[in-house]
Order: C-alpha cells, then sequence, then structure tokens
C-alpha cells in the first residue's frame, strides 16, 4: 500500500534549510510552479518510459506501471488546469492512451492484478480510450486505506452498475469524510434522489477538499489545499457525462 501512495500520492515540497522559515509564495506563483513541474515531469516520464521500452530484456512490468502512473499523473494535472480555464485538456491528456498502448504491446501484463490506476481509469473511461484496467470492488486490505478505497470504488463503480448495491453499504474503516464523498458520488451515479442536489453536494465536497486534512496526502489531481484552485473534479465530470446531465460550472466536460 505505501508503494501505491507513493505513486499516486501528493509528493511533498522539500523542507527548507535548517533554521531557514519557508517563504510563503501567491498563489500566482504557486501556478507556475505547479505547471512548470507538471511540464517537466511529463517530459522527463516520456523520456524515461523510452528507455524502458528500449531495454533488453524486457522492464519489468512494475517499473512499466509506476513511470506510466507519472507521466499520467503529470499530464492530467496539466489538463486540470486547462480545463479549469475553459481551455480543451485533450491535448495534455492525449500522451496518456498513446504511452499505455506503446507499453502494454510490449508487456501486457503490467495492469494484471489490483494495482491501482488512479484517476487515470477515470478518464480512460469518460474519454472512451478503452485502457484494461482493473474494474474490481476495493479488497478487504484496501478498505483500510480511506483515498485508495475511494479510487477503487469509483473506478469499479463507473466500469460496472454490478457494484452499485455494495457501494451503498460499503464503509472505509477510517475517513468519515471520504466516505460522505462516496456516498454522495453514489446516489448520484445510481440515481437516488434529485440529481441537481446531489451535484451540488459532490461540488460542496470538492471544494472542502482545499481545507479538509483527509485529503491532505491526496493525489493532487484530487484538488487537496491549494491544488483545489487549479483542478476539477474529474470523478463528477465522468458521472455526469455518463449520466448525461450538466451542472452549469467548471466541472462539465464540453469538449465532445
Amino acid at each position: 500500500m505505501r508503494f501505491l501512495r507513493s505513486i499516486f500520492g501528493r509528493q511533498p515540497a522539500p523542507e527548507p534549510p535548517r533554521g531557514q522559515a519557508r517563504e510563503p509564495i501567491s498563489d500566482a506563483q504557486f501556478r507556475r510552479n505547479v505547471i512548470n513541474g507538471a511540464a517537466e515531469g511529463v517530459a522527463t516520464t516520456t523520456a524515461h518510459l523510452d528507455t524502458l521500452l528500449a531495454a533488453t530484456p524486457p522492464t519489468h512490468p512494475g517499473d512499466l506501471f509506476y513511470t506510466l502512473g507519472r507521466l499520467s499523473h503529470y499530464a492530467i494535472e496539466l489538463a486540470l488546469i486547462d480545463w479549469r480555464d475553459g481551455t480543451d485538456p485533450r491535448p495534455r491528456l492525449a500522451v496518456i492512451p498513446e504511452a499505455y498502448e506503446r507499453a502494454l504491446a510490449l508487456r501486457p501484463d503490467i495492469l494484471v492484478g489490483h494495482a491501482n490506476p488512479g484517476l487515470v481509469a477515470v478518464v480512460s473511461g469518460m474519454l472512451g480510450w478503452g485502457l484494461p484496467f482493473e474494474t474490481a470492488p476495493p479488497s478487504e486490505e484496501e478498505r483500510k486505506y480511506a483515498l485508495l478505497w475511494l479510487d477503487r470504488w469509483v473506478i469499479a463503480g463507473l466500469a460496472s452498475p454490478d457494484c452499485l448495491p455494495a457501494m451503498a453499504t460499503a464503509t472505509p474503516t477510517k475517513g468519515t469524510f471520504i466516505a460522505k464523498t462516496l456516498a454522495d458520488y453514489h446516489a448520484l451515479l445510481a440515481g437516488e434522489g434529485d440529481p441537481q442536489e446531489a451535484i451540488r453536494r459532490c461540488i460542496a465536497n470538492f471544494d472542502r477538499r482545499a481545507t479538509h486534512p483527509a485529503f491532505t496526502n491526496a493525489a493532487t489531481e484530487m484538488g487537496p489545499g491549494r491544488y483545489n484552485a487549479l483542478a476539477v473534479d474529474v470523478v463528477l465530470a465522468a458521472i455526469m457525462k455518463q449520466r448525461g446531465l450538466v451542472s452549469g460550472t467548471i466541472h462539465d466536460w464540453v469538449w465532445d
């Protein structure tokens, strides 16, 4: 589990030298730092993927999965900033299916088992990439980790209506706010109650991630802390798209 969180969890900023206080930065500078860091991340992980795919003997599937996860993380980060700005995010996202298809052609086993692909699986479903991600409900072991549990249920619920009844009653072993987040996603996905009210609850939940400690270690594309002002709720967007709903907010997918 620590390995999965190391792939998809938010990477902490480096600590300042001992005895030196961290200087606060403006929102504009924070945004520039995120964009520059993600753009560099896409470039370096793409180059590293090229090296892995050319290796002899073939690269271990775990190394490919890790590299694809990092590439997807950076590409989604850039895409969400474009999306929030009203710019078509698909050009930023295009590197992801291309990278996965190249890797799967060499090592079809990279997605075997219960590896957690994070939000890239949700984006794949929303855009119709057809990548073969694992869609089984989370295991009891994964249930101990609230954020991982959330990712797994969302991926499974969007992919298969058979998962919805179990989602309604399942809870993580910790993480009350994360349980509420999933319950509201589930209500919208399952068509329970007024859809617009469910959408409003989901948006309120997403906004709370800016300050809620439950999302402190969430992946940046989930909108924790200051990243909240740069991102949109991809899960909400995917559910609304699947159900043919709109919210009239930045969370709508409008590029089809």
